[in-house]
């Protein structure tokens, strides 16, 4: 009997009218016996007559349970209980508008296309509507302005680059194709600098009763659908935005559902926070100049001046390794970037314009603006509970302010007004606490895979501390022997991007298949290459430790270099240490055991799956806290033994299905 994949795709069909399940108008309380039975009656129209989950079934009556009696509930779900149709069926019966938000795009594009169709097709009155932030929509107003130009050029004058413009005309094709207006909907990959010039952020929008596309805009036509949903599906950076509007982004809802619940807590410490950087300093001083003429142009030249000089302060504290606070060469340029934005804000104001599109251009330069300054006055003046600290990201240094604690913020503003259930595969046993939730128990329903029969956790005898200098030779010696053993078939995953490319240069030249290395391509490129060929190997960082699934024979290893243990001077990190008497317990080992499960997750994803997780790091077999970690995995074999493995892998090779699609040339990407 064949399973039930909740990742496989499948068309959306509407419901017969003379079948399915009539759902009440207004329902006080969920009849488990009636979600059962739509359960069944799901899975029973799946291929093959689907599966009996006793996980999934009791999720199920946990979730309605909840729901009836609005109660708070936190659900740890193991991989494979297929947790998605557990929430949604009592969800679609709630006989309210249930939000649900995950915390990636994978996760939210497969409940937008499959899963919640599937079950509003099988419940009538039930309305699905998808929901994201204004930036991932086409803005036919801009579309507009610029579709006739044959010279294109940024806001402020300067030419776009002849491929970025040539993309721009490739979504302006799309344009009058797409219903949508939906980013993630384009047939290729797309330049940020392209989207950038054809959307506009929410402080750009001239909105709908002001903008000549109102009616028709693409964003307000998903706020229409949104308001007529009962299943509104978001993603949770955007839910936390809406807590930071003061709950003004999304309709009104009586239950939402965080899935990926262990991400939640740093993504609302970020969202309900700030951040600023020099780049937005330079794009005021850019937009505002040729708008306001001679009269500011000397303010808009100290502005891109002031924006060099704190760049450059950031750049000197980080280097110092001073990443909490401002010292005084940085306040100060940031007290003149103030008082220089508050001139061009008010010459903005004030400015007289001509026509639809200066005032248009006026609104997109001044709600920016504005946004601008009040991100300033907040850096001048942090909040007591939150951290400011400084963070690099590719090139530049930014300002963040981060809530430490998010608890109160979440117990004043979100658990009184909705009913939330929180779940996910792996939950921290500190989350309740750190969302303010200190008397909500974590509900555990075991995965339904036999971990014991088809895999092995392997810890390499012997191996050196990741510290010591022949460390990372010994990693590379051992990723060879392993990957040779899988004939590929691997995710080898590391915790920083400089080893993984160091590593990676030296793996790929000493063994016989494809290494695919992450940033050599977009992220969807890389996963449906690596899923294409059976004997590949992808080396990956952070954001591919969890949302990535590739289930069946093209990955059969999965290898993590250490343990994934935050950096000693991380600035929320030790903000909040601070704030426990037990700081290791309490902050660093729930995450790095919450990210090590998340890690180990990517290698069973259905009951026929089999394979090795081998976790290059001695502490795993060694440490004190060992068995604090073993709580939070699979139930999986235990070894230490790299001849065993090997001959696991070299079988997994051997019987793995082969068929002239799985025979692809070697090719070796490059990093760069």
């Amino acid at each position: 009997m064949k399973s039930f994949d909740p990742d496989e795709e499948g068309a959306y069909v509407e419901p017969d009218p003379d079948s399915g399940v009539q759902l009440d108008d207004d329902v006080v309380a969920i009849d488990a016996e009636r979600a059962l039975a739509l359960l069944d009656l799901i899975t029973g129209d799946l291929p093959g007559g689907g599966e009996n989950r006793e996980g999934q079934r009791k999720m199920v009556e946990s979730v309605a349970a909840a729901m009836s009696r609005r109660r708070t509930t936190i659900i740890e779900a193991g991989t494979g209980i297929g947790k998605s149709l557990a929430y949604l069926i009592p969800a679609v019966m709630s006989g309210h508008r249930v939000v649900i938000a995950t915390a990636t795009k994978n996760l939210q594009d497969q409940l937008a296309q499959k899963d919640a169709p599937t079950v509003a097709s099988h419940a009538k009155g039930v309305r699905v509507a998808v929901l994201k932030g204004k930036a991932n929509y086409l803005c036919k107003n801009r579309a507009q302005s610029v579709g006739g130009a044959a010279q294109l050029s940024f806001d402020d004058g300067s030419d776009i680059p002849r491929g970025v413009a040539e993309q721009m005309r490739k979504i302006l094709r799309w344009s009058n194709e797409t219903e949508t207006g939906d980013r993630d909907e384009l047939p290729f990959e797309v330049e940020q600098r392209a989207w950038r010039q054809l959307s506009v952020t929410p402080q750009e929008c001239l909105h709908r009763t002001n903008c000549p596309q109102g009616q028709n805009c693409f964003a307000e036509l998903a706020k229409d659908r949104a308001a007529e949903s009962s299943v509104l599906i978001v993603n949770t950076h955007l839910y936390a935005s809406h807590l930071a509007s003061g709950s003004m982004l999304l309709p009104a809802h009586e239950y939402v559902v965080f899935d990926e619940a262990h991400e939640i807590v740093d993504i609302f410490a970020s969202l309900l926070g700030t951040s600023l950087n020099a780049t937005r300093l330079r794009a005021l001083a850019g937009v505002a100049r040729p708008m306001l003429g001679p009269e500011f142009n000397e303010r808009g030249v100290d502005l891109v001046n002031v924006a060099d000089r704190f760049a450059a302060s950031l750049q000197i504290q980080f280097d110092r390794n001073e990443l909490t606070g401002l010292d005084e060469d940085c306040q100060r340029e940031l007290a003149r970037a103030n008082e220089l934005v508050f001139a061009l804000v008010e010459g903005l104001r004030a400015l007289t314009t001509t026509g639809a599109d200066e005032e248009a251009r006026k609104i997109r330069a001044l709600g920016p603006a504005i946004h601008l300054s009040n991100d300033l006055a907040r850096v001048n003046k942090v909040r007591e509970g939150e951290l400011l600290y400084i963070s690099k990201r590719d090139r530049e240094v930014d300002v963040e302010i981060s809530l430490v604690d998010v608890g109160p913020r979440l117990q004043e503003d979100l658990w009184g007004s909705v009913t939330a259930i929180l779940t996910s595969a792996t939950i921290p046993d500190t989350l309740p606490k750190s969302l303010g939730l200190d008397a909500t128990k974590i509900e555990h329903f075991d995965s339904p895979f036999d971990y014991q029969s088809n895999s092995l956790l392997y810890v390499p005898d012997g191996f050196p501390g990741r510290n010591e200098p022949e460390a990372e030779a010994s990693i590379i010696k051992e990723l060879i022997g392993l990957i040779n053993a899988a004939g590929g078939r691997t995710l080898a995953l590391f915790t920083n991007r400089s080893v993984m490319n160091r590593v990676a240069e030296a793996v790929m030249d000493q063994i016989d298949t494809t290494v695919l290395v992450q940033g050599t391509l977009s992220r969807q490129r890389i996963i449906e290459e690596f899923r294409d060929n059976a004997e590949a190997s992808l080396f990956a960082v952070t954001s591919f430790w969890q949302g990535i699934d590739v289930p069946g024979h093209s990955l059969s290893l999965v290898t993590i270099d250490r343990l994934p243990f935050a950096v000693p001077n991380d600035p929320l990190a030790e903000a909040r240490r601070a704030l426990s008497d037990r700081p290791f317990f309490d902050v660093d080992l729930p995450r790095a055991t919450m990210l090590l499960a998340q890690g180990v997750g990517r290698l069973i994803r259905n009951r026929s799956d089999r394979g090795v997780v081998a976790v290059l790091d001695t502490r795993l077999a060694e440490s004190s806290y060992r068995s604090t970690m073993f709580k939070k995995l699979p139930p999986m074999k235990r070894t230490r033994d790299r001849a065993q493995v090997h001959a696991f892998l070299r079988e997994l090779q051997r019987a793995s299905p082969r068929t002239d699609d799985d025979t692809v040339p070697v090719r070796r990407e490059s990093v760069e």
